[in-house]
């Protein structure tokens, strides 16, 4: 029986955009396994660039911070090798894990939602690390549950190749909306005209034309905007929005490097002019409410963004890092198992 783990430690707090470097693989321990809880292999780990706001010092962001030595943890997909408790061998289980190969997990009380357990035979297992997991209840509750496109409004959504935001694009086409996308780079923005089908791509790398571009892809105006960036994207989605507008604030990932990252665009006020609405949300928190509607809603949605594997736990760092070159279409994970079957 394993006796120790690999685990992903904070090395120090990364000043500016991440490095490799600033992570430490380290071995821990792993005790007897006690009653109660189950002893998991992980297979499957989301890389997600919330994480870098846990990386921030205190006082910014939703979420615990990690400093220096401590462990890292994500949303996972894990096979139960070991059990005490009342989850059988071989089930899967999925939620928040430490970015390890093996770790122990307490079974938690019946009534629980997090993490879940899922049958061995469970279908197409890896897609709980999208568009059924986390990831997916992002999109949803932002775009479904906040936004709640209607058929012919024009609704933005910006970094509209990644994970998060593909799914938005798909969720504002079921509703009937006209949807324009943003992204950095001319291969993601053909894949969203020709894959996702959006009406308009816009560059959002180009802060100084990207308020011109807007204007011309919705001269009437946008009536959603699906934030995830922040900075000029947001300014100028703000400066066209429609009376009765929304915009459903889902991150500000250009200002997760920023030291003091509280800058609001300074045409805010133009929400009040407008009788626009700012509607920020977190996914976490909100999954005893809406976790059976979102699983519901969900069930018939096939998502097109591919699911983007580096093999490793080793790669994990890297994986990270690159979220943020602006490089990768659709939904970032690290497979940890050598049998890849699963993402076939």
């Amino acid at each position: 029986m394993p006796v120790s783990t690999l685990c992903w430690h904070l090395a120090r707090r990364p000043e500016g955009i991440p490095e490799t470097s600033d992570f430490v693989l380290r071995e821990m321990p792993l005790p007897p396994l006690p009653w109660g809880q189950v002893e998991l292999e992980v297979h499957g780990l989301s890389v997600d660039p919330y994480m870098r706001t846990r990386m921030q010092p205190e006082g910014y962001g939703y979420l615990a911070k990690w400093g220096p030595g401590t462990p890292l943890s994500a949303w996972g997909l894990a096979r139960i090798r070991r059990s005490r408790g009342r989850w059988r061998e071989g089930d899967w289980v999925v939620g928040h894990l430490p970015v390890a190969d093996r770790v122990h997990l307490r079974v938690p009380e019946p009534d629980a939602l997090l993490p879940l357990c899922l049958p061995a035979t469970t279908p197409f297992p890896e897609r709980w690390l999208h568009e059924h997991g986390m990831t997916g209840f992002t999109a949803w509750l932002g775009m479904r549950h906040y936004g709640r496109p209607q058929p012919g409004e024009t609704v933005l959504v910006s970094a509209a190749a990644g994970a998060v935001g593909s799914l938005a694009v798909q969720l504002a086409h079921r509703a009937g909306a006209r949807v324009i996308a943003s992204a950095g780079n001319a291969a993601k923005r053909a894949w969203l005209r020709e894959r996702l089908g959006v009406a308009a791509t816009l560059d959002d790398r180009n802060p100084d034309g990207f308020a011109d571009a807007l204007a011309e892809a919705a001269p009437e105006g946008i009536d959603l905007d699906f934030e995830s960036l922040g900075g000029a994207v947001f300014e100028a989605a703000v400066e066209r929005l429609r009376p009765c507008g929304r915009v459903v604030l889902c991150g500000l990932i250009s200002q997760y490097h920023d030291p003091e990252p509280r800058r609001a665009p300074p045409n805010l006020a133009r929400l009040q002019v407008v009788g626009a609405r700012l509607i920020p949300f977190v996914a976490p928190g909100h999954e005893t409410e809406h976790w059976a509607r979102f699983q519901t809603e969900m069930a018939g949605l096939e998502p097109v963004a591919p699911l983007d594997v580096l093999h490793g736990l080793e790669a994990w760092p890297r994986a990270f890092c690159g979220l943020f070159t602006g490089k990768g279409i659709g939904k970032r994970v690290v497979w940890l198992r050598e049998d890849s079957s699963l993402l076939a």
